[in-house]
């Protein structure tokens, strides 16, 4: 049965996206604590995690490495290191060759839009905002009852908190990812969902 992706894992992989592109810090004792919890709750809750193996590696070899680092110049460097092995490994499976210079260029116009976010965002609006950005990219996979279970959250926190969500600088982020989340949400059906949220057939026609 799909589900959501575990809690604590949500929480690292959106810190770790944080750490990458200078938004935060996180001391080595944190990362190591981070780490231990991360292995200690997969062990409690495997079934959890089923669909999710990617990303609980990555981020254990992320917090990893910055477990062993020094500062925060370092730290950063150090995730940048681990996410290129991480796509290095992705193209070998695949059978591709990575080109270290595109990726580079990859990573700093990454960087580059998630610092142009603004700070002040609803968090889980700014989670979903950040994690849009690298599925855009083709580092992050979201599926379509993951961006389904997304938006209905986001749309229930709008509907309790307009004026956070419904005005000023944040309304265009939510507006727009409630509609990429719903793109992404029924990407594999066989009809689309038009601008009124209406679900069209291949046709055209209203389902």
């Amino acid at each position: 049965m799909s589900h959501l992706m575990p809690e604590p894992l949500v929480t690292w992989t959106w810190r770790l996206e944080r750490v990458r592109n200078g938004r935060t810090v996180l001391t080595r004792s944190q990362a190591s604590t981070a780490r231990n919890d991360l292995m200690s709750d997969r062990a409690a809750h495997p079934e959890t995690y089923v669909g999710y193996e990617d990303e609980l590696a990555t981020a254990l070899d992320e917090l990893e490495v910055l477990s062993r680092q020094a500062n925060r110049h370092d730290d950063l460097l150090s995730v940048m290191a681990a996410e290129r092995r991480r796509a290095e490994r992705e193209a070998t499976a695949s059978g591709t060759v990575l080109d270290p210079r595109a990726a580079s260029r990859g990573r700093t116009s990454l960087a580059a839009e998630h610092d142009r976010v603004p700070g002040g965002l609803p968090e889980p609006l700014d989670q979903w905002v950040h994690r849009l950005i690298r599925y855009r990219a083709g580092v992050k996979i979201i599926t379509p009852i993951e961006a389904a279970r997304a938006e209905i959250r986001l749309r229930n926190e709008a509907d309790l908190q307009p004026g956070a969500y419904r005005s000023g600088v944040a309304a265009g982020y939510y507006h727009r990812a409630i509609r990429e989340l719903g793109e992404i949400a029924t990407a594999e059906r066989p009809g689309r969902r038009d601008g009124a949220g209406v679900t069209r057939g291949l046709s055209g026609r209203v389902a």
